[in-house]
């Protein structure tokens, strides 16, 4: 019993990061679509979160 729940947890982990490097894939696609203007007005007011799209997702940020 306990090995299945391991597998359930390591499956759980595995979609979680699918869909975490998807919604990732979206964002760098609007970024991607932005003109300089607008990445500067980005950059004014968030300051440096737009590195963050250059990340690897992986399981050790879980």
């Amino acid at each position: 019993m306990e090995k299945g729940f391991l597998d359930k947890v390591k499956d759980n982990a595995i979609v979680r990061i699918c869909m975490t490097q998807n919604n990732l894939q979206e964002l760098k696609e609007v970024w991607d679509q932005w003109d300089d203007e607008t990445k500067q007005l980005f950059y004014f007011n968030y300051g440096d979160l737009p590195y963050l799209l250059d990340v690897k997702v992986d399981k050790h940020l879980f």
